[in-house]
């Protein structure tokens, strides 16, 4: 079973089961979680739900793997994306406290499936990230909704560069909501099953995010793609970054940059409506396939994108992936 169910002591508890998959969401997971979340929700005897991942990690993400060799506009691809977007708000609403251990790897549709819940719990091992623009998508399960609401152009950068970030910024940027240390865990679980009680640790990891570093995301990552590029060019510096940014999908970089920007004042629904219409131009793209090919199945990590650089951008392309509608727009 690639997710388990189980309940004790007033808790339901939802293990993801693919350890050697670093526990991906599937389809027939994201069925089965909503399933049972709408039952305990009717359900008076459950109190309280506890969300983990089976093995070191939590979540790497929505398994794009299987989407992308479904084929040419297969129905997996409607279906998964529908299915685990209305998920991401099933989870919003849920009514009863909710917890997700954020062991190992929180990638994606792992972040999705979590950060909607009442407590977000980081350990030293954490390693969060949304690295969709690396396979010529873009942050989505409701990125556009919790990374536009980060202060100084914090999102834009983490959706950007896929940058991975750990316990003590996840604190600070108000991501996770508690740290636990790895040899707590079990204790914090126990606890929170007996009474719904939930500790909090002081984090020892450092945070990666200096007041310079802060300084300089804030500056430079206002405005749109073109904008801030052209910042990093004007910097003698920052040639990492540059050469980060240039190995992401062009157009991926472009859709992520407008969808944050303008997704500031919009709720969540809203945000995974926006993000549904557009996940379905984009895993139609020739870059989503180019992407998950080099990145997650022959892993040479040197992909062919089409355009291969924000310059080569035609405007009218993106304005389109943002303006028209599909047939099958979702409805939450």
């Amino acid at each position: 079973m690639d997710i388990l169910f189980e309940v004790k002591n007033s808790t339901g508890i939802i293990t993801l089961n693919r350890p050697n998959a670093l526990n991906a969401l599937n389809l027939n997971m994201a069925v089965q979680f909503s399933n049972q979340l709408r039952e305990w929700e009717n359900n008076n005897k459950i109190e309280r739900v506890l969300l983990v991942g089976n093995g070191k990690h939590f979540c790497a993400g929505g398994d794009v793997k299987s989407v992308h060799l479904s084929g040419p506009f297969s129905k997996l691809k409607s279906e998964f994306f529908s299915k685990e977007y209305s998920l991401n708000l099933q989870i919003k609403k849920f009514p009863k406290p909710y917890l997700s251990i954020w062991q190992g790897v929180v990638m994606g549709g792992g972040v999705g499936l979590s950060i909607y819940g009442d407590y977000r719990i980081t350990t030293e091992s954490t390693k969060f990230a949304m690295p969709e623009t690396s396979i010529g998508f873009f942050p989505d399960v409701g990125a556009s909704f919790f990374l536009s609401k980060l202060d100084n152009n914090i999102g834009k950068y983490l959706g950007l560069t896929g940058e991975l970030i750990q316990s003590k910024d996840l604190i600070n940027f108000g991501l996770a909501t508690n740290f636990c240390p790895e040899d707590k865990i079990d204790k914090l679980i126990t606890q929170y099953i007996i009474d719904g009680s939930v500790s909090n640790y002081e984090t020892e990891t450092s945070s990666n995010f200096s007041n310079a570093k802060l300084d300089f995301i804030k500056k430079n990552f206002s405005g749109d793609i073109y904008e801030i590029f052209n910042n990093m060019r004007t910097l003698s510096d920052q040639e990492k970054l540059i050469s980060k940014l240039q190995s992401k999908c062009p157009m991926s970089l472009a859709v992520t940059t407008l969808l944050i920007e303008n997704s500031l004042n919009r709720t969540l629904k809203e945000c995974l409506e926006i993000e549904y219409r557009l996940s379905q131009k984009m895993v139609n793209r020739h870059d989503f396939g180019e992407g998950i090919e080099a990145v997650l199945i022959e892993k040479h990590h040197n992909p062919s994108w089409e355009p291969n650089s924000i310059e080569n951008i035609n405007k009218d392309d993106l304005e389109k992936l943002f303006s028209s509608t599909i047939d099958n727009e979702l409805k939450l």
